[in-house]
């Protein structure tokens, strides 16, 4: 059978003579609006050849004549409806008696209308080889779809229950390759309710590849995690999978000026991808990734066809050159999903871990909450708290934290020598007599594990003959030696500890000691420097601040207020007699008297040397005195021996009222040292009473 094909443009054709070729060479036939004729020229066949036979190409409209005679038409896009489900190819019937073996030499014509230039292989076979054919080929095209459509029912199913990206990825491969390759052989249009498809032609056909080339892109990203892998080519990628999505919407708007640009592009666009995906294999075998190698493998295989695919514009045409691309598209498809089901242990494992990390954040986003919490706690309670209190109290507020944070039933703080006291704490304080019980023989024990630097749990019972032990948890305090300290946490359900438990339970013991220390610092740091060291009294600096503060509460509240000033008698003489450390035994001794006649609500300072002064608030002026004169007569009878020898002390006192408009203590403190001097003058030990005005 001979071949001829004219040129691309109509007057080409008109100007060309047609020319005979062999049977079953290749002719290339250009995109056309008006039909291109082909002259064919009939060879001698031994056998009843009667129909001509072509592979399917994207043809508008195929034909024969010869003369007056023409046979019935076919078109890709627009299949018979009474043909089989997968039609194999062009079947045109030969002008009759061309069938006899004596028939030679004869011409018939081949007419040829398509949009896109397209490459066909006419031979004549008989009805036989035809059905043969197409057995062959709806075979393996229903195999092949088939087994696309069941992997990206396989792919949307690992979606769903892993619901990773990779997944979806390999869900749109799969149903892109489907489309693509249905419509591509033709098969699409003849399946009833797809013929409308038909309206895009060639196009259509295109932008369905550039979608499976933008799928294809997509998943080998994912697959191989390129991003991370090879950002390069991950970037390359990005830019070839939004180029392959505009030119496909470019292709759906159907401009036939553009076909043939359009034709290129999506060849331009298929090597570019199948680059990506070796690329993306490679990287995927060098990452280890499971079933990478036969991935890779098959890249390479799927390359090699494409390749032999592309050499039909020189003649290279056939059954397995059609599809075997197809075949090993279908097999690359299977391969990765083997794959990624066998990764599918993977993500999950990444999953888990992504919640185990998850919850420990939250977790410890939840414990940093509760620890400032428990700090903000700790300070706002012990900060005006006394010594004795504090520890207490820095306990108490760690066990109502503790108690439904670790679902405890009881706690109990064990402490000796912790700030000098001895500390047996039980929340509930029901439970104090069942833990004095427990600790009281067990006491070395106990010490022993709160040396211990970590946590520890064990099963402890009330006596020998006690069958209801109970797991607890011993704590060790932070306690500076020689005291020493722990924690005992219970469960009365018999669960264990975890060790995120048991170190949040220490921090909070932990924080307890610290803040507590803190607060016993700041009292002794506060006392210090309130209070003047030798007699213990406040100094004269402190004093001065009562006396203000008191004197304006009294101005405020119209209240009685009154002011004493002590002076040691002849004290200048005693220091040059006994010394200086006789004077300062002195002053201690006084200083213990006065507290002693004091009440609750009474000041007492050191106002300078020997002297001191008292606040007495709601006292009047007899009040006040009469106080003077128990003080006085106290220090009278005070006996003190220093060294052997006998010290006789006594002291003047004077006594000053605040007057009704007085808030400022500046003129009640003035008169009431004018009644000491007063009385110092009057012969000493004795009390005077300021008058309102000292002439």
């Amino acid at each position: 059978m001979a071949v001829w094909s004219e040129g691309a443009a109509a007057l080409a054709q008109r100007l060309s003579a047609p020319r005979r070729v062999a049977e079953g060479d290749a002719v290339h036939v250009p995109a056309s609006e008006a039909p291109v004729r082909i002259h064919l020229a009939l060879q001698r066949r031994s056998d009843a050849a009667s129909h001509l036979w072509l592979q399917r190409a994207m043809v508008d409209e195929i034909w024969l004549e010869r003369g007056k005679w023409r046979s019935a038409s076919q078109s890709f896009f627009h299949p018979d409806p009474d043909g089989p489900a997968f039609p194999a190819g062009y079947v045109l019937e030969l002008p009759p008696g061309d069938a006899d073996a004596a028939f030679e030499g004869r011409d018939v014509d081949l007419l040829v209308r398509s949009h896109t230039s397209v490459v066909l292989r006419p031979q004549a076979r008989t009805d036989d080889e035809i059905e043969l054919a197409r057995q062959r080929t709806g075979v393996l095209a229903g195999a092949l779809y088939a087994s696309l459509g069941v992997l990206a029912i396989v792919a949307l199913s690992l979606f769903a229950a892993v619901r990773d990206r990779v997944y979806l990825a390999l869900l749109a491969f799969a149903a892109s390759a489907l489309a693509w390759l249905t419509a591509s052989n033709g098969h699409l249009y003849a399946w009833p309710g797809l013929g409308w498809l038909a309206f895009w032609g060639a196009q259509g056909v295109w932008a369905l590849a550039l979608l499976h080339c933008a799928a294809g892109t997509w998943l080998a990203q994912r697959y191989a995690e390129l991003d991370i892998a090879a950002p390069r080519v991950n970037r390359a990628a990005d830019w070839l999978r939004m180029g392959a999505l505009g030119i496909a919407a470019v292709s759906v708007l159907r401009i036939d000026v553009l076909a043939g640009a359009v034709h290129w592009t999506t060849m331009v666009f298929g090597a570019a991808t199948l680059g990506v995906g070796i690329a993306s294999a490679y990287s995927a075998v060098r990452q280890r990734i499971w079933n990478s190698l036969s991935v890779f493998t098959m890249v390479l295989v799927l390359a090699g066809a494409c390749a032999l695919r592309g050499f039909t514009v020189l003649g290279l045409a056939g059954f397995w050159v059609r599809y075997g691309p197809q075949l090993a598209l279908t097999v690359c498809v299977l391969l990765l999903t083997i794959g990624m089901i066998g990764r599918v242990a993977h993500v999950r494992d990444e999953r888990d871990r992504e919640r185990l990390a998850r919850g420990d954040s939250e977790r410890r986003l939840e414990r940093e909450a509760a620890r400032a919490e428990l700090v903000q706690q700790l300070q706002r309670r012990l900060r005006e708290l006394p010594a004795g209190d504090l520890e207490w109290a820095a306990f108490r507020t760690v066990f109502e934290r503790l108690l439904p944070l670790l679902r405890l039933d009881s706690a109990a703080l064990v402490a000796y020598g912790f700030h000098g006291f001895d500390l047996l704490l039980a929340e509930p304080i029901t439970r104090k007599p069942h833990y004095t019980e427990l600790v009281s023989s067990r006491v070395g024990m106990m010490k022993g594990l709160a040396r211990m630097q970590a946590p520890v749990q064990l099963q402890l019972g009330n006596g020998d003959n006690d069958a209801s032990h109970c797991l607890y948890a011993v704590v060790s305090l932070p306690i500076r030696a020689p005291g020493w300290g722990a924690m005992l946490l219970q469960r009365m359900d018999g669960s264990s500890f975890s060790d995120e438990e048991l170190a949040l339970a220490s921090e909070f013991g932990r924080l307890a000691v610290q803040h507590a220390d803190e607060a016993a610092a700041a009292l002794n740091l506060r006392r210090s420097a309130e209070l003047d060291a030798l007699t213990g009294a406040f100094n004269r600096r402190t004093i001065d601040l009562w006396l203000s503060r008191c004197f304006a509460e009294a101005h405020r509240d119209d209240a009685l207020l009154s002011v004493l000033f002590v002076d040691i008698d002849h004290f200048k003489s005693i220091n040059d007699s006994h010394g200086h450390a006789a004077g300062d035994a002195c002053l201690r001794q006084v200083s213990d008297v006065l507290r002693k006649e004091l009440h609750v609500t009474d000041l007492l300072g050191r106002y300078g040397g020997e002297e001191f002064v008292i606040v007495l608030p709601g006292r009047n002026g007899d009040g006040a005195r009469q106080l003077g004169e128990r003080i006085r007569a106290a220090i009278e009878l005070l006996r003190l021996d220093y060294e052997g020898k006998p010290i006789r002390l006594t002291v003047s006192v004077g006594v000053a009222t605040r007057l009704p408009r007085e808030s400022d203590p500046a003129a009640a403190v003035a008169r009431a040292d004018q009644a000491l001097y007063a009385a110092k003058r009057a012969g000493r030990n004795r009390v005077n009473v300021a008058p309102a005005v000292f002439s």
